[in-house]
Formats: structure tokens, sequence, C-alpha cells
């Protein structure tokens, strides 16, 4: 039984005298020790659909219109805000994108990390210290004893990081969501981010939903994969067929504007035109006006999710990508 069912998720933002919905009926599931990651550009609905499972969006500006974010056979949509209270930090933890912005400038890291256990747990300050020791060790930050006392300034953007997963795991969640947990980090200090993510995964069978605009994270981490669009599940699948075989024009596109280590010339493609304004979406298909492949159809019809090998697409004419499967489906 998934540990996270999340079914027909809509979310809209108040703007002046109208709601503009910025995610709209999405679903997916997530199993315990597998990683989802959520990959699009900015303003595709990625990060609010993460924080609309904690129910973490800006309460006088964005409210879930919709659908429902089943945890362990309670819909957290319902869900009371005092029993809410209950389920963040303690069984759902989330990493936020910036941990400069989200760390207490006038706190110790030792302190943040010790506050969740004692409201959670109950703990006495001694031994919400001892874990919070405990969890640096963890998370591989050098010298635990002397930066259980630092401030986030004192500490690099990769340590601030370590110490973001820490308070996250204070109290030992089962699933993780991450948002953008690499951003503005160098290369070396984001393959150790996510070395450590796989391993705690690996580790304590934890759930980690991975909010990122980079493949080549979900490359390294991911189990499936979900790529959003205009607020919407363009397509989703297994990471190994998705990767290899994109069934969006969207999400090839995304690929194709990989930059390639192996030869270093020609130059970088990228998807035509800009993403469009939710509150103004186009007729039809969202993509259409980007699309190499748009038909008179996209440009009427709003394509639902299609079950194609186990592979959904939300793509009129997802053919022209694979061709050879629809030969295999006409057999």
């Amino acid at each position: 039984m998934p540990l996270l069912v999340v079914d027909n998720l809509s979310v809209a933002f108040r703007q002046r005298s109208s709601d503009v919905e910025v995610v709209r009926g999405v679903s997916f599931s997530l199993e315990a020790g597998r990683i989802l990651g959520i990959v699009g550009e900015s303003g595709s609905g990625k990060t609010v659909t993460c924080r609309a499972l904690l129910r973490l969006l800006p309460g006088n500006r964005a409210r879930i219109t919709n659908g429902s974010v089943v945890f362990e056979g309670r819909d957290l949509v319902t869900l009371g805000e005092r029993d809410m209270r209950r389920v963040r930090g303690r069984e759902i933890a989330m990493i936020f994108q910036n941990p400069s912005s989200h760390l207490d400038p006038v706190m110790t890291i030792g302190r943040q990390i010790a506050e969740a256990v004692v409201y959670h747990e109950g703990a006495s300050t001694r031994q919400a210290r001892l874990r919070a020791l405990e969890l640096l060790r963890q998370v591989g930050i050098p010298d635990p004893e002397r930066q259980l006392d630092a401030y986030p300034h004192q500490l690099s953007g990769g340590m601030r990081q370590r110490a973001m997963i820490a308070i996250a795991l204070s109290c030992r969640p089962k699933l993780l969501v991450a948002d953008e947990p690499t951003t503005a980090l160098d290369v070396t200090v984001q393959a150790q981010i996510l070395r450590l993510l796989l391993r705690l995964r690996d580790e304590t069978g934890l759930a980690i939903v991975v909010v990122t605009h980079d493949i080549g994270v979900v490359a390294q981490t991911c189990d499936e994969v979900a790529v959003m669009y205009a607020g919407r599940i363009v397509e989703q699948g297994r990471k190994t067929a998705l990767l290899s075989q994109p069934l969006h024009p969207y999400t090839d596109g995304i690929l194709r504007s990989q930059p390639e280590s192996a030869s270093g010339t020609g130059g970088l493609y990228t998807i035509p035109g800009q993403p469009p304004s939710l509150a103004a979406l186009p007729r039809g298909c969202a993509f259409h006006p980007r699309c190499r492949y748009a038909a008179d159809i996209c440009r009427q019809e709003v394509p639902a999710l299609e079950d194609v090998h186990g592979h959904l697409t939300a793509c009129l004419r997802w053919e022209k990508l694979a061709p050879g499967l629809v030969a295999d489906t006409a057999r």
C-alpha cells in the first residue's frame, strides 16, 4: 500500500477579484523507500504542490480547491490544524529551497534541531541536544561537537543545507519533501548532498519527494519522475523509461536542453517561447504554442494523461516521439 496518495489536487491563488489555479488536477503516489522527482521550469507548480502536501500555503492568498492528500490512510486536506501540526516535522518533513532564509539567524544549529525533538517527542533539553549531536554526525557535518553551538552565518552553504536536513530528520519522519535541495551549491557539494539523501533512504526506508529543474539530479537519485508544466503533470513514469524514451514534447525538450560533456561542440538546444501565464492559459494543450509537433487538435483539446505501456503522458501526438510504440501497440 502506498505511503502517500495524492489524487486530483488543485490549488488556487487569489488575484484581485478572481482565483487563478496554479496546480491543476495533480495525482501521484509514493511508497516507502522510494524517491519521486517532480521536474519542470520555474512557475510550473512544483513547489506549490509540495507545500500543499503539508498545507504550508499562504493562508490569505492560496487554498486547496479540490482533491485529497492521503498519508497513511488520513486525508491531510481535511485534517484539523492541531492534528496537522503533529504531522509536520514528525511524520512529514520538508527541506526548503534556501536554507539561509529558513534557518533562524539568532539560534544555534543545535538549538534549532533540538527544538523539534522537544516539541514533538517531549524530550528533555539534554536528550534533545544529544539527538542533535547524533544527527549532525549522521548528515556528515565535520566536528559536530563544535558546530552544535555555531550560528547559521558561521557555516558554508553546503553545511547549512546539511543542517536543514538534520532538522528535517530530527523526529524520524517517514516522508521527506526536498525542494531544490542542491540549488546554489557547487557540483562537489551537490553530489555529497545527493549521496546523503540516497544513504538515508537506504538506511531508514525514508520516502522522498525531490523537487528540481535539474535532470541530472533526477538521473542520480529518483526511482520515478513526474514532469509538470503550467500547473499540470504532463508526463509520469519510471525514471529509466522516461529519460530514455520521453512521450511528451516538453520532456523531450528538457532532455535535449541538457549540455553534453562528451563532445563539447555545437549550440545548446532551447525550448522556444516562454511558459504561459497561468491566468490566461492558451486553449487546448498549454504547451502547443511552444511545441514543434502541434496540430489543430492540440489547439482545441486539453489532453488527458494517457497510459502508454505503463507510462503516463498528456500528449495527443506522443506517437511522433515514439513511432516504435505505435507499431508495437498495433501488433
